[in-house]
């Protein structure tokens, strides 16, 4: 005799129907989430993986940031630069000039107002720090106010307060650049230059008609000024071959923060419309469990007699 046991037969349809429900609200949390799962448990063996690939990105994003401050710092270097540099260059066509006419009108204002200009330029604060005070970042790398002071010290390097260490940060994994210009390293030739002229103008003021000491003096000065033009150039120069080294290094950093993007997404985020149509079996499946249990209920011995 076949017997119908109708108990286990509700226990397993109970079972059948809270499987049912826990895919369901499975399904209904990776649609409003977008993600596989909300714990790294649930993604099995690929935990490490995806620990390992947003540490990856977390180190990616720090240096995309210092790039940016790194890039601000450069930009601000390269217009003070030009500057100084257009300004020297106007002190050297200025002294051309008068060897060519013979005669000096206004060089003495002109040799103070350049001088004032670099100094300006070089006590520049970006950002809450001196840009050409290296590690000194809270002092003002030059510390006078017109070629008057700068006559009064015992050498050209007196004016100069800025460190001997200048800005470094890494932007990779290995990767350290060098960033940060020092005052002394960019002015102190042209500073010699500028101090040589105003003692000369001093001893023997230039205006007016050109004696022969005062020409062939400016003629000399005119081969160290370039000279000393031509260092702060290379000190541009290689402002410049810093930022493009910062540029090359922030484009690979921005495509691996791509790949690691679309890498953890794969391992992590849902395909939606598989997600959709697997809820909708699951609604499906769950109906159709609550239709059985409930005819189940209804079931007695005598609809077998």
């Amino acid at each position: 005799m076949v017997r119908v046991s109708s108990f286990g037969q509700q226990q397993l349809m109970i079972r059948s129907i809270m499987n049912n429900q826990q895919q369901l609200f499975d399904g209904q949390r990776q649609i409003s989430t977008g993600k596989k799962t909300d714990e790294y448990s649930g993604l099995a063996g690929e935990t490490s993986t995806v620990l390992g690939a947003r540490s990856f990105k977390a180190r990616v994003d720090t240096y995309q940031q210092t790039i940016s401050t790194i890039r601000g710092k450069l930009d601000a270097n390269d217009v003070q630069l030009d500057g100084m540099i257009d300004a020297m260059q106007k002190m050297k066509e200025s002294i051309q000039t008068t060897l060519a006419n013979g005669q000096a009108e206004g060089f003495s204002e002109l040799l103070e107002q350049s001088f004032k200009f670099v100094v300006n330029s070089l006590n520049t604060n970006f950002d809450g720090t001196y840009l050409f005070s290296g590690a000194k970042t809270g002092a003002e790398p030059v510390n006078v106010d017109d070629l008057a002071g700068l006559s009064g010290l015992g050498t050209v390097a007196d004016a100069f307060d800025n460190g001997n260490v200048a800005f470094e940060a890494r932007i990779a994994d290995g990767v350290d650049l060098e960033f940060g210009l020092l005052a002394d390293d960019v002015a102190g030739g042209i500073f010699q230059e500028m101090l040589d002229l105003y003692n000369f103008d001093q001893l023997d003021p230039l205006q007016g008609e050109l004696s022969q000491a005062q020409f062939d003096f400016l003629q000399t000065q005119l081969g160290s000024l370039d000279a000393a033009i031509d260092d702060m150039r290379q000190i541009h120069v290689s402002n410049g071959l810093a930022y493009e080294r910062l540029e090359v290094v922030g484009d690979q950093h921005t495509d691996t923060a791509v790949f690691l993007e679309t890498f953890v997404s794969d391992l992590e985020d849902v395909d939606i419309a598989e997600a959709i149509t697997r809820l909708n079996n699951d609604q499906i499946a769950l109906e159709a469990s609550y239709r059985a249990i409930g005819s189940l209920s209804q079931l007695s011995l005598l609809n077998f007699l």
